[in-house]
Order: C-alpha cells, then sequence, then structure tokens
C-alpha cells in the first residue's frame, strides 16, 4: 500500500470496531467441510491442505479469551469434523464456564447432536439447504439461528480496490463493512502456531495464501485498539470484496467470483478442485445490489413465509402445552 493510501484509511479506521466491541469471536478448529460453497468466506477451496488445530493450542486460544465478556464461537470448515471434536468441546466447557458464552457454528452435528446440545447455548445452524444437514439438525428449527435453506453468497474475491478507483470512496466502504460491523474477530492455527485477526475473512486469506499476517496470541490480544490492527485492515480489506456489498452466486453453484488481485487464488482453486470461476473487472461487470455479505439466508432477511412458519411452530407449541 503506497503512503498516500495508508494515510486516508487512517481516516475511516476510527470508525470500525475493534475485537472488544464485538459480541462474538470465533476459534477456527479445522478448514475440513462437507460442502463446497460459491464465495466461502472461509475460503476453504483455495486453501491447499487441511489442518485441524491442536488439542493444546486450542485450550490456549480459550484461556486468552478468559476475560471476554461475549459469545466465543467455534466454527469450520465443519467444527463437528474436527476428529476430537468431543475432547475440545469438554475442554471449552471447562474452561468457559458460562453455557451461554459457548457457540457452535456447523451446518451439521453429524454424530455429535447430544454433546452439542450439552455444551453449547448459543448456535448458527446453517443447513444450506443440504437434505443430510437438514436431518441433522431438524430438533433445532425453530429454535433460532437456524437456516433452513440455500444461502447466497457474495464474492469474497472481487477485491474493491480493483472495482474503486477512488480511494476514499473505497475506504470509506471498507470502514462500514458489514463483517466488521456484524460478525467478530477470529482465532486460527496458521503453519501450526496461533494467530489472532480483528476480522474472521482476514484470516482466510492469510490461511488461502500461504501467508501469516496474524498476531501473537496473548491475554490482551482482543483488547487492544483498532488503530494497533492497522497494519492488517491495510493488507487484507483493499483485497477483500466483502465491503463492495455485491451480488454472487447461491451456495450450491460452487461459483467463485474474482477480480485481478485474486486472480491466482481462484485459478488455484480451479485446477485443483474443478471450481467454477467468473472474473470482474470492474462495477459495470457485476450486478450492484447492496447486498449484506451477512444477510445471506431467508432467516436473517426475516422471509415472512419463514416467519410464518415459525409463528405456527410456536403457536402449536404452546398449544400442547395447554392441552397436556
Amino acid at each position: 500500500m503506497n503512503a498516500m493510501s495508508s494515510n486516508i484509511s487512517s481516516q475511516y479506521i476510527g470508525k470500525m470496531r475493534p475485537p472488544y466491541k464485538m459480541g462474538i469471536i470465533c476459534i477456527d478448529i479445522t478448514n475440513k467441510c462437507d460442502l463446497a460453497c460459491s464465495n466461502c468466506t472461509r475460503l476453504l477451496a483455495n486453501q491447499e491442505h487441511f489442518w485441524d488445530m491442536t488439542v493444546e493450542n486450542f485450550k490456549e486460544a480459550v484461556l486468552s479469551l478468559k476475560d471476554y465478556p461475549g459469545v466465543v464461537v467455534l466454527i469450520g470448515g465443519n467444527p463437528c469434523m474436527h476428529p476430537k471434536f468431543d475432547e475440545l468441546s469438554k475442554i471449552f466447557r471447562e474452561l468457559r464456564p458460562d453455557k451461554n458464552k459457548r457457540g457452535l457454528w456447523t451446518n451439521n452435528f453429524f454424530k455429535h447432536e447430544k454433546i452439542s446440545t450439552e455444551v453449547y447455548g448459543v448456535f448458527n445452524l446453517n443447513t444450506h439447504g443440504d437434505a443430510r444437514a437438514i436431518k441433522s439438525l431438524k430438533n433445532f428449527e425453530f429454535k433460532g439461528g437456524y437456516h433452513p435453506d440455500n444461502s447466497h453468497h457474495s464474492p469474497i474475491l472481487a477485491a474493491i480496490k480493483d472495482l474503486y478507483k477512488d480511494t476514499d470512496e473505497m475506504w470509506r466502504l471498507i470502514s462500514n463493512c458489514d463483517v466488521n460491523q456484524n460478525w467478530s474477530a477470529s482465532i486460527v492455527q496458521n503453519k501450526g502456531k496461533l494467530r489472532a485477526y480483528f476480522c474472521e475473512v482476514a484470516a482466510s486469506f492469510d490461511l488461502a495464501r500461504g501467508e501469516d499476517n496474524g498476531l501473537e496470541i496473548t491475554n490482551d490480544w482482543w483488547k487492544k485498539e483498532i488503530f494497533d490492527y492497522k497494519t492488517q485492515i491495510d493488507h487484507f480489506c483493499p483485497g477483500c470484496g466483502v465491503a463492495a456489498q455485491l451480488q454472487g452466486s447461491m451456495d450450491h453453484d460452487e461459483i467463485d467470483t474474482y477480480s485481478l488481485t485474486n486472480e491466482a487464488l481462484a485459478l488455484k482453486s480451479q485446477e485443483k478442485n474443478g471450481r467454477s470461476i467468473i472474473k470482474i473487472s470492474s462495477l459495470e461487470d457485476a450486478s450492484k445490489l447492496n447486498n449484506k455479505v451477512t444477510n445471506y439466508s431467508q432467516y436473517l432477511r426475516r422471509d415472512y413465509k419463514y416467519r410464518f412458519r415459525k409463528l405456527l411452530w410456536k403457536a402449536k407449541k404452546v398449544f400442547t402445552h395447554m392441552i397436556g
């Protein structure tokens, strides 16, 4: 990044949220997943190798958030595909006693529904319309955080710096990035070492590129002010597509939309995984929808048909209780 762009970014970074102001912080415990969604925010199709967080690193990650007042979330990939998921869950319960501050983000419990119910108090359960996932999560429908249908995924690899030549406008949009405003910071295992990132998507880019721009884990890493993450922000945000809020693809299409900055990542996934890719070079190449990446499902968009189904479900529960 040149000096001019860095100076402009400084004018806007103060509007962004530091981790301590976020309601959740994620711990990515694996990059294994049974799905291959379009424009995945974890860039799973773009990573070279599978990895699972070690038990020792997991303990250290949880302990670093001992005083964090929000919800600490286990995520992946699909965290339930970690070979030691049950062991990690028991450790999590021991090190973070408040169940309502332990979260699980998954698309399929597989064989872990019982322990997931016992250990976790907050859920984000996205079936992506997959029949196996719907069956796995059926007992959690309408309990909150359940996404019953396919999801719309906005382009992560369409770098905003390739689409906005006005640097001031680019940073204005970045300062209002809906991942920063609505989602979370993240801890990942990068080349065997724990690393912290102000943004979960930034962590994904580092893993996909095989780089290490994370912070070392300390007991106060999440207490830092947002300007302490300026190096990360300057490095990752211009090369990310989240803040551009472009129209993307349905999860099941398995398509990645990209621009020049991230061409190497897109081509790598195409060659390795047979991924379908679409290149854009300007805003004219894409339909701009003002589409928030974080509003990916009908549950989050407050679809009226879904709300009606939920209302009927609640009414049935109340009626059954009254006559029982």
